[in-house]
């Protein structure tokens, strides 16, 4: 009983290893795709210009507009050619710029993170064909942790730039001035990094499991390497017949119990 118990042991650890295994490529996925969704979309900073009577939504590299007959119009920039219009000395001085530089370097650093957790993908299809080699869960989980460290940078560094007085409140005139509000585009990308770090954890979980796993399952194959030498050399048909003393001492069956003699 005790040896089908130690069996069982690596079967439990390795169905385990296999779940944390795929829930962590079903976070990654999910926090890979909320990512995507955060920086296609523009409503990073959200204001309604009450003068205007118009929605401004400004993203990362997304500028969106409702005008009042129920028009939605969309501007958007890749760099600093792209639309230089309202970085001109004489616009700037009364209307905000529909974009900042800050906000086109964040929006690249936010790329360099979505091509970690593309890499950490990469590395498990490599981990499922080569299941014997622990390097590609050990880089997918350090793909993970540089995707979630950026990530979380480019947040706190979003929220902090916003909350500046430059760039803080939207200027439509000299006097029509409204405070910018964070839209759901920065809450979904502060969801993903959740599911980044619980992917993390899975992963590193699963990493760990399959280390003990591999370390008891080598433990058993020495065991029963040993035991299976151990009885082909006691039931060998072709063993030695000259036999040391000590083995003769030790392997020599006990002698019969003694009968008991009645007295006539």
């Amino acid at each position: 009983m005790r040896m089908t118990l130690v069996a069982r042991q690596p079967t439990r650890i390795t169905m385990t290893s296999v779940i944390f295994n795929y829930g962590t490529v079903v976070l990654s996925i999910i926090a890979f795709l909320l990512t995507a969704i955060a920086l296609c979309t523009p409503s990073w900073q959200v204001v309604y210009a009450r003068e205007i009577r118009q929605w401004v939504q400004s993203g990362l590299w997304l500028s969106c507009q409702t005008r009042p007959n129920g028009m939605y119009s969309c501007t958007y920039s890749f760099s600093h050619d792209d639309f230089n219009t309202y970085f001109s000395d004489e616009v700037s001085g009364f209307r905000t710029p529909a974009f900042y530089p800050w906000q086109r370097t964040l929006f690249h650093i936010y790329l360099i993170s979505q091509g970690f957790a593309l890499f950490s993908l990469i590395c498990f299809c490599v981990s499922v064909s080569q299941r014997d080699s622990k390097l590609p869960s050990i880089l997918r989980v350090v793909f993970l942790i540089l995707a979630a460290l950026i990530a979380i940078g480019c947040l706190v560094t979003f929220a902090v730039f916003s909350y500046m007085v430059e760039y803080r409140f939207f200027h439509v005139s000299v006097s029509g001035i409204y405070e910018k509000h964070r839209g759901y585009s920065y809450y979904i990308a502060l969801v993903a990094v959740l599911f980044y770090v619980a992917a993390i954890i899975l992963g590193t979980l699963q990493c760990l499991l399959s280390a003990r796993g591999n370390s008891t399952i080598s433990r058993q194959n020495i065991n029963s390497s040993l035991q299976s030498d151990f009885f082909e050399y006691q039931y060998h048909p072709n063993r030695q017949t000259e036999e040391s003393y000590e083995d003769r001492f030790a392997m020599r069956t006990l002698p019969p119990v003694p009968k008991k003699q009645t007295m006539f």
